[in-house]
């Protein structure tokens, strides 16, 4: 047995295809910790969660104002009017944005944090901003440029420090972006009537995906996490628009973080099952979060026979049947037979098929840690 790595060591290792001491531990945990925290800094983190090897997120600079609705935007050439009201427990938000393109407007209802909601629910788009090809010149007006401002990024890495790692989310085209901007239901039923309109909405965030990539590793950034939880399977597409569309944005995504030295982790905790070979085939270091039946479809031990020597497989542990509901019995016995599948040769990193979730058992939460470390052992 040599000497203990330190989290940064671990994960580097993992991804190399190499074996560490142990199998690092880099579940997600956010909502769990803002309920059971006052304080959830990062220092806070590192403080609490002694066990884990971080693989820390933080968004990247650009404001956001398809998905968010603000009460101060930064747009200096347009007209931003907005209405808030109460819809029963819910908030509604009117936004009408007056651009030297013309108008367009939407409708957000934002749900309150807790109960039936969770500790940070998702706002839900009533009445999205482009109804037609019309709005396309407006829609460009309100996106501001893309930041290159990761100086919070580089103050996270000093805290964390040999600890672990710290990565900008930088969403796919359709994540929060075009989804958004356009709807879902729409842009599947433009892929069919009207394939100009749903390539231009697409391309134009896409390329804004890849000029925030650019910058971030510009700035020295080493890992870009890539989220694309609106392109899965789980969302509707099947897997020959994934393949058609979707792989090559994918692709370009990997090849420009490639081209800089750096490691490219991609996310989607829908279903992997049918796509998990295309993604892993355009150079992803890391898949994940590979979500078990009954939530996802994926079969750990098939994939790490496909691909398990092209990426590093990362998740895994189902967070709502096996760490919320289950037993601490179950809580290892899963721990234990995903690291006797995917821990031989490294290019395994045991976390969980998404955040842990406010009201998950603290022995749980322990029995998981304890597991990760007794059976990720290497030697």
């Amino acid at each position: 047995m040599g000497a203990e790595m330190t989290g940064r060591e671990r994960i580097l290792t993992a991804i190399r295809h190499e074996e560490p001491d142990r199998v690092p531990i880099s579940p997600r945990y956010s909502a769990w910790f803002i309920a059971e925290y006052d304080d959830i800094s990062l220092e806070n983190q590192l403080r609490q969660l002694p066990d884990v090897d971080f693989m820390h997120i933080i968004g990247e600079p650009t404001r956001n104002y398809i998905y968010t609705c603000p009460e101060n935007y930064e747009l200096p050439d347009v007209e931003v009017r907005q209405k808030r009201f109460p819809d029963g427990d819910c908030e509604i938000v009117e936004r009408t944005f007056h651009t030297p393109a013309g108008e367009i407007s939407d409708v957000t209802r934002i749900p309150p944090a807790g109960r039936e909601y969770g500790v940070s629910p998702n706002p839900v788009k009533i009445e999205h901003l482009v109804k037609s090809r019309d709005d396309l010149p407006a829609l460009r007006h309100i996106l501001p440029p893309v930041g290159d401002d990761y100086s919070s990024l580089h103050r996270a890495q000093e805290i964390i420090g040999d600890r672990g790692v710290v990565m900008p989310c930088i969403r796919s085209g359709l994540d929060h972006q075009a989804g958004d901007a356009r709807g879902m239901e729409n842009l599947m039923i433009d892929y069919y009537t009207d394939r100009e309109l749903f390539d231009e909405v697409i391309d134009i965030f896409h390329q804004r995906s890849l000029q925030a990539i650019s910058n971030a590793l510009e700035s020295g950034i080493e890992f870009i996490f890539g989220s694309w939880y609106y392109n899965s399977l789980s969302s509707g597409w099947s897997p020959a628009i994934f393949e058609e569309v979707f792989v090559p944005q994918i692709r370009e995504h990997v090849e420009l973080t490639h081209s800089f030295g750096a490691i490219y982790d991609y996310y989607d905790d829908g279903k992997l099952a049918k796509s998990y070979t295309m993604i892993a085939g355009c150079g992803v270091n890391v898949l994940e979060t590979c979500t078990p039946p009954p939530v996802g479809d994926f079969d750990l031990a098939e994939a790490k026979q496909t691909v398990g020597d092209e990426v590093t497989l990362k998740g895994y542990v189902d967070l709502l049947y096996v760490i919320k509901h289950g037993t601490p019995q179950l809580v290892e016995q899963t721990v234990r037979e995903a690291m006797e599948i995917a821990k031989p040769g490294g290019g395994f990193i045991i976390g969980s098929s998404d955040s842990f979730r406010e009201g998950t058992p603290r022995e749980n939460i322990e029995t998981y840690f304890r597991a990760c470390k007794h059976y990720g052992q290497y030697g």
